[in-house]
């Protein structure tokens, strides 16, 4: 292998991966304080693209594109919480029921208001970067520059009051609340700052895919494996798990093509087969 094919490879890996990293980390702060498994959360992603792209289009700076996009799905995900998730709090079953629903409204709400047709969305980052023989899109650069800031943004927001009390609850809710720390404004807050995350990973990653009403559904298989491999909650172990993804997905696909998919799923199955809890979580033995 050439080392132009592996930087390229390595930059295509990361570029994927970090949006992995942006869309589980915000499903494992849900599912992690809220105990929710939200089944839409790859249609918040969706979202995010469309809402981005149509900020574009009206003409705003970029970073008012990505920040309003963000935005929009952080009050959408606020208003599932309302509307949706804390009614049924508690009822696993109920809760997935609904968040499924969710996602098929918002697929066919996109689809009615602006159809089938993919959504190309302009660039802002053209052209190309050339070091020696190696030529890497700027457009790829900037996607894994500015997925770091906000990652570096959300690891500041976890060290304040409001992050470790995020934190507490998802180690022990019932210990949490003994401490003063109300669970209900965790959660809201949790699924704010998880839903955001989504919608920012769509802003960001839209310029180099096109819009679709359906483009978060199979991300919605991809951010769940992350998260389970991760483990319980674990925001360290998704972004790791997210990185090695898109770099095994991208390597992958270079060698396998669309094998690799497959060999992926599978290499998932061995893992939580011996490490149920997942790598970065807390052990725990087997009831059978």
């Amino acid at each position: 292998m050439s080392i132009q094919l592996f930087v390229q490879l390595t930059l295509n890996g990361l570029t994927t991966g970090v949006v992995y990293v942006l869309v589980s980390t915000g499903f494992a702060l849900i599912y992690g304080t809220a105990r929710v498994l939200n089944f839409a959360h790859g249609h918040f992603y969706m979202l995010g693209a469309f809402i981005y792209g149509g900020l574009i289009f009206l003409g705003l700076p970029w970073p008012i594109c990505i920040v309003g996009a963000g935005l929009g799905v952080a009050i959408l995900g606020t208003l599932t919480w309302y509307g949706f998730f804390r009614p049924l709090y508690g009822d696993t079953f109920l809760t997935v029921t609904a968040s499924i629903g969710l996602g098929l409204i918002m697929v066919n709400g996109i689809i009615v208001t602006v159809g089938e047709r993919d959504v190309i969305v302009p660039t802002i980052f053209p052209g190309l970067l050339k070091i020696g023989n190696i030529t890497m899109p700027i457009e790829k650069i900037a996607i894994v520059g500015i997925t770091l800031l906000i990652m570096l943004g959300l690891y500041y927001f976890l060290r304040t009051k409001t992050g470790k009390a995020l934190e507490a609850t998802t180690i022990d809710e019932e210990a949490a609340a003994l401490q003063g720390i109300n669970p209900g404004r965790v959660f809201l807050v949790a699924m704010c700052l998880g839903s955001g995350l989504a919608g920012i990973a769509g802003a960001v990653m839209v310029p180099t895919l096109s819009a679709q009403a359906a483009m978060g559904g199979p991300l919605t298989i991809i951010f769940l494996c992350v998260v389970v491999l991760a483990g319980h909650g674990s925001i360290k172990g998704a972004i790791i798990i997210g990185v090695l993804f898109g770099l095994v997905k991208s390597f992958g696909y270079h060698y396998f093509g669309s094998m690799d998919n497959i060999l992926l799923f599978v290499a998932v199955g061995i893992i939580i087969y011996f490490r149920p809890w997942g790598l970065f979580g807390v052990e725990f033995k087997r009831t059978t």
